[in-house]
């Protein structure tokens, strides 16, 4: 059973993936053909194809704003999202499906989907595409709201850190400013002090230069006076 549901379901968001990354407008569309019957209690698997047409969730984003490629890569990841919130049975997403294997969502081949679709299951009408695709487009609304109010918790816890580290390294520079400033008085003290330092030992070398010599003036007039005395004896001593 399961490998005939897995058989069933083969091609399910294949064809919206591959829109995605169609940029040129010459490209040459895709032949059309009939969409595969569905199961009706099946799942879409997850294929590796790549590209949808724009989600009916939300407008696509302004020029500029973020990346092409990024928009389109998370295109990829809402789309998986919204195939696990396929229900059972045909609804508006095997059509939307199968409007885009014929070639690209458009009117003609949403309306040739919904006819082929029909046949597979019988509770399939407009108000049920309708219901379907708006509660589709309403449960991503939920799971972006719900997110979103996560990350602008994050963002807050983030601001919050950047507050107290900006106001930690404002502190931290105005302690290190004081600390400068500190320093910076303490060199102009020792810079006067080294100007003044000649000033300052100048009269103590003096007074010690003049001390010695009047001790040498004294002493070389002591010595004189004995040489003189010795000559005396000398002369007057028998």
């Amino acid at each position: 059973m399961n490998e005939e549901k897995d058989k069933n379901s083969f091609g399910i968001l294949k064809s919206l993936k591959k829109l995605i990354f169609e940029d040129d407008p010459n490209a040459v569309p895709p032949p059309t053909s009939a969409p595969q019957p569905v199961a009706s209690q099946q799942k879409a698997p997850v294929t590796s194809a790549a590209v949808p047409p724009p989600l009916p969730v939300s407008p696509p984003p302004l020029p500029g704003q973020q990346p092409l490629s990024e928009v389109k890569q998370m295109k990829l990841k809402v789309l998986e999202m919204l195939e696990k919130l396929n229900e059972p049975g045909v609804d508006f997403f095997e059509v939307w499906n199968a409007a885009a294997e014929m070639g690209g969502v458009d009117g003609n081949n949403l309306k040739a989907a919904y006819t082929s679709l029909k046949y597979v299951d019988k509770s399939l009408d407009k108000q049920k595409l309708l219901q379907s695709g708006q509660h589709y487009a309403a449960e991503l609304k939920n799971i972006i709201d719900r997110e979103t109010s996560q990350k602008q918790q994050q963002k807050q816890a983030v601001e919050q850190e950047q507050v107290r580290e900006r106001a930690n390294l404002g502190n931290e520079i105005q302690e290190l400013e004081r600390k400068l400033n500190e320093l910076r008085q303490q060199l102009e003290i020792k810079q006067k002090s080294l100007r003044e330092i000649n000033s300052k030992y100048e009269p103590q070398l003096r007074d010690i230069d003049a001390k010695i010599a009047l001790g040498n003036t004294a002493v070389a007039e002591v010595v004189n006076d004995i040489q003189q005395a010795l000559q005396l004896i000398e002369s007057n001593l028998i």
